[in-house]
């Protein structure tokens, strides 16, 4: 009589190691299902960081109305520090005109036209005057000299563009 209890527990056992057998199966699937779900998802994230970069890009680029916009405000922050001159805003002046003027530059950086050319050497100029001033001590004497070379840029510009 023992032999049918035995064959019950073995039956039970083995069906038991089946079923977890049979669980392990199902949460390596399951592991597989969600990496390969993670996987995709992964993909569709991309694709859309993709899309939102080269559809977006553009839009968020500052356009060149907006960096001269920026310079206009910049320059009657000069004419103030020169009325009332201000050591650390003189420089702060003359690192957002290069700032400006470097944005600018990079827009017509890699351009071939004439015209785009031009305004690439004009801005890059502009650029290099107000980096090399900001990085010089200042008095007010040395930022209306850095004032005036900027301010010329800016005419010598608007006079040929329009």
């Amino acid at each position: 009589m023992a032999t049918p209890i035995f064959r019950t527990s073995v039956r039970l056992l083995s069906s038991g190691s089946k079923q977890t057998g049979l669980l392990r199966d199902q949460q390596k699937q399951s592991v597989m299902t969600s990496s390969s779900k993670s996987s995709s998802n992964l993909r569709r994230y991309i694709g859309a960081g993709l899309v939102i970069a080269v559809l977006g890009g553009p839009a968020a680029a500052a356009s060149l109305k907006s960096i001269m916009g920026g310079m206009a405000d910049n320059t009657t922050s000069a004419k103030a520090v020169l009325a009332n001159f201000d050591t650390n805003a003189a420089e702060q002046v003359l690192r957002r005109y290069a700032a400006d003027a470097e944005a600018a530059d990079t827009m017509f950086a890699n351009q071939r036209g004439g015209k785009e050319k031009d305004l690439h050497a004009r801005f890059s100029k502009m650029a290099v005057i107000a980096n090399t001033a900001s990085q010089q001590a200042q008095d007010k004497a040395s930022f209306r000299k850095a004032f005036v070379a900027i301010a010329t840029e800016c005419k010598s510009c608007h006079t040929a563009y329009k």
